[in-house]
């Protein structure tokens, strides 16, 4: 099988003038790489259309690979209308009778317009958002789509954000709107640890204890999380019901999730992923596909290069609420690490592995983060990386890798408190509310 002529075609778009790789290949984000190869690869098979291959390596060289993928609540109607514009040009594509051609173009032209009409796109540009890329509809969700904005129209995109939630907004006890109104805008939004039945039996205590609350939209649905605004007036009752929850966890022996505050923009964050997951959450059907060409892939060179702690992207996930940071001493948590072949593996699969402060010998442990969350500090002697709030994350154990809750690791950190004076300079277009502390009031 010939798995490297479609991927060679794909890559030569991203090649700068000079005819070398742009600095989003190989060099900045191997992520971005599987998802160029995951795209060509339906498109080679004939599951897309050579032309939404051809649009998303446009826009990755556009973007030199600076982008964030969001997932947007919309309607029913939009994704299926998506769905029947790429099978229209596959059927483009693979026909050659003038006539038929031409009615396949009048049939996108008229859905086109059906589309432009309702589309998220659409409305970006009227707000100022000339370049985004529709990635194609690939997983079997049918109320949300995916797209790519670059990182500088972040705040552009955010901005029309807000205002797309707000229409798709259901509200909990009351709707945001009202309560927007109702407390004047005094709500604080958290973050909690569980969704379907956990977070309807969460309602009916909130009922029960007659908070002011609304559930907003989820905006990543499988994820095990949800999230909440509370009336500022009734936080104390707010603050009563997460100690009755961690004591009813403690009770079952179960780990109580990690409950935090969080600000509007760090909600909106919750709908960004990554080109893994966008990958991973695809149907089984082009699941397949991609293994059948992994099978036969041959290994890229490796290229270990680690941001600075003064790029945009560590001022991105610095502001992100959803994510919390950690130093990590380059000499006694990395260079005297005691290696395992565990830690081995995941290093040449691309992740940053270091010791857990605190374990030693035969009880140490290692803390396994994207290599894409770890940054450079102080001149090299020391790393700083970034630990969501909302999952769990990886730790390497007596051979095996498992997961650890945010408690269980950031207990054995201490927060980031060294002055970054680049950071600190960097200031953001939109107010960053989120306080940075943990709502986990102690039993």
């Amino acid at each position: 099988m010939d798995t490297d002529r479609e991927f060679e075609h794909m890559m030569m778009s991203v090649r700068n003038s000079s005819g070398s790789i742009t600095q989003m290949v190989y060099a900045a984000n191997m992520l971005q790489i599987k998802l160029l190869q995951f795209v060509a690869r339906l498109a080679y098979k004939g599951y897309l259309s050579v032309k939404s291959r051809d649009d998303l390596a446009a826009f990755a060289k556009l973007s030199e690979g600076k982008y964030t993928i969001y997932s947007i609540p919309v309607s029913t109607e939009h994704v299926n209308d998506l769905k029947q514009l790429e099978a229209l040009k596959l059927e483009l594509q693979n026909v050659s009778e003038k006539s038929e051609k031409k009615r396949i173009q009048n049939d996108i032209s008229i859905l086109k317009e059906r589309i432009d009409a309702d589309s998220p796109v659409e409305q970006l540009k009227g707000k100022g958002l000339k370049q985004c890329c529709v990635l194609p509809k690939v997983d079997g969700e049918s109320g949300t789509i995916q797209i790519a904005v670059m990182n500088k129209d972040d705040q552009i995109f955010k901005s029309w954000f807000a205002s797309h939630i707000r229409v798709q907004m259901a509200g909990g006890k009351k709707e945001i709107t009202d309560l927007k109104n109702f407390t004047e805008g005094n709500y604080t939004i958290f973050n909690l640890p569980f969704e379907g039945k956990e977070l309807e039996d969460a309602c009916r205590d909130f009922n029960t204890l007659k908070m002011n609350y609304s559930i907003l939209p989820d905006l990543k649905v499988g994820n095990d999380n949800s999230q909440i605004a509370v009336a500022n007036a009734d936080r104390n009752k707010f603050e009563i019901w997460i100690k009755m929850y961690r004591e009813d966890m403690i009770k079952q022996d179960k780990q109580p999730g990690n409950i935090y505050e969080m600000d509007n923009e760090s909600y909106m964050d919750t709908a960004a992923i990554n080109e893994d997951e966008y990958i991973n959450n695809a149907s089984l059907e082009y699941q397949k596909v991609n293994s059948e060409f992994k099978q036969h892939e041959v290994p890229g060179p490796k290229v270990n290069v680690m941001q600075k702690d003064d790029s945009e992207e560590f001022a991105r996930l610095k502001k992100d609420g959803n994510y919390e940071m950690l130093t990590i001493n380059r000499e006694t948590l990395v260079d005297n690490m005691a290696f395992t072949s565990v830690s081995k593996k995941m290093r040449e699969k691309g992740y940053f592995v270091s010791r857990i402060p605190g374990t030693y010998g035969k009880n140490e442990k290692h803390l396994i983060l994207p290599a894409e969350n770890v940054f450079v500090a102080d001149e090299g002697r020391t790393y700083v990386g970034f630990i969501p709030k909302n999952k769990p994350s990886m730790v390497a154990e007596n051979g095996n890798v498992k997961t650890a809750s945010y408690e269980n690791i950031h207990k054995q950190y201490e927060n980031v408190t060294r002055n970054m004076t680049y950071v600190k300079n960097l200031k953001p277009k939109v107010p960053n509310l989120n306080t940075g502390k943990t709502l986990n009031p102690k039993v």
